[in-house]
């Protein structure tokens, strides 16, 4: 049985495996630039969950959702001259690519809030009528005092939040606001022109961040979800408003466990657009197979992150050839063992740098010689359990 960590509660949680299906939300991408490594690090722990949890004889359905209506897609479609559903387009499809390149399993559905806009509206509108949101001119707000566990999710106190609040997204001393911590439902839009705005039932204009992720696993996956993924910069203000607007709508609980993935870091700081310290996965296609790149990110523990080395690369470049080597051989060590250790490794919590010791191990033991013949198929099956695909040319239809 997995075991991951809960945020909310800072204590590890089995995950049953046993559920018809174990459903998965995880906070996707606004795809108004490349996909980065800090997005594939993400990513790429939710994908590893997946298989080890199939590989238990689970049944997944994973949603990741594309955050086609943000207020950052359309900033740099004006600035590229674009139509935002244009850029929107482009670069979901070349995120989408890149994933694939790195061998994730395409989601069960990758929803759009919009294509939610109608839902999104009727959840807004059931909050307003439930008395735990209120209008602010144009704009619909949730009151977070009227929810007593505002906070259960992150554990921060007042004054981070409202840090954090001011420089993710939030407004906290926006005038008239009856709680510093009161986060947009939705925004009016006043110009008729505005191409990113819809006339709904509770006004002219388009919902905010987290509203729209609220719904959407609602829509998809239901009321309660196993797992709700994401960095840890998702943690607040996103993932406490999901959760106290989803207990509102009558989603409790929301999440049974909340997951959050450390960033990857480059020069000592997290790797973003707004720092320009990215490394994206589209410069590394031309230079290292995607198995190289996958095994590198696997370096590092979901839940610690930690700076990026370009040596890493080649390091695992010379890790894959050995692989292909090993799998050559016609015979080896017993596999059974290091199968087994791989498999316990993510069960803890999805320690992906003590499984890869074992690979390794396995890989060198191989090369080593031995008298079991089921030594590569047995590595075979340890690499298809952590993605990770060695065959010469395996990516290039992908990306």
């Amino acid at each position: 049985m997995v075991r991951l960590f809960d945020t909310a509660t800072e204590t590890f949680i089995d995950v049953e495996s046993d559920e018809d299906p174990v459903r998965i939300y995880v906070c996707g991408i606004t795809p108004y630039d490349a996909a980065h490594l800090g997005h594939a690090f993400t990513f790429l722990t939710y994908d590893l969950l997946r298989r080890r949890l199939e590989d238990q004889g689970a049944t997944v359905r994973l949603a990741r959702n594309i955050t086609d209506v943000d207020e950052p897609i359309y900033a740099k479609a004006r600035e590229l001259g674009l139509d935002y559903r244009d850029l929107a387009r482009s670069e979901a499809a070349s995120f989408q690519a890149m994933m694939r390149w790195l061998n994730l399993k395409d989601p069960e559905v990758e929803p759009k809030p919009s294509e939610h806009i109608d839902q999104i509206a009727s959840a807004v509108k059931a909050l307003l009528d439930a008395g735990v949101a209120y209008r602010l001119g144009g704009d619909v707000y949730f009151e977070a005092g009227q929810f007593d566990r505002f906070g259960e999710v992150s554990g921060y106190r007042p004054e981070l939040m409202a840090a954090f609040d001011a420089i993710r997204g939030g407004d906290p001393d926006r005038e008239g606001k009856r709680g510093r911590h009161d986060f947009l439902l939705w925004r009016s839009i006043t110009d008729p022109t505005d191409p990113a705005a819809w006339d709904t039932p509770v006004g002219y204009g388009r919902p905010g961040w987290h509203i729209e992720c609220s719904v959407m696993a609602r829509e998809h996956l239901g009321r309660t979800v196993n797992i709700h993924g994401g960095g840890t910069d998702l943690v607040y203000p996103h993932h406490e408003c999901e959760n106290a607007q989803s207990s509102a709508l009558g989603s409790a609980p929301f999440a049974r466990c909340w997951a959050h993935t450390a960033p990857m870091l480059l020069g000592g700081e997290k790797m973003s657009k707004s720092l320009g310290n990215l490394v994206f996965v589209r410069d590394l296609v031309d230079q290292y197979p995607p198995a190289a790149v996958r095994l590198a990110l696997m370096r590092y523990h979901y839940r610690s992150g930690g700076e990026w080395r370009a040596d890493a690369l080649a390091a695992t470049a010379a890790e894959v050839e050995a692989i292909r080597a090993a799998l050559a051989r016609p015979d080896g060590p017993d596999p059974a063992p290091f199968l087994a250790r791989v498999r316990d490794a993510l069960d803890d919590d999805l320690d992906t740098p003590a499984a890869l010791r074992a690979v390794r191990e396995l890989t060198e033991a191989i090369l080593s010689g031995g008298s079991c013949e089921r030594a590569a198929a047995g590595l075979a099956k340890i690499l298809d359990l952590l993605g990770v695909d060695v065959a010469p040319g395996a990516g290039a239809g992908r990306a």
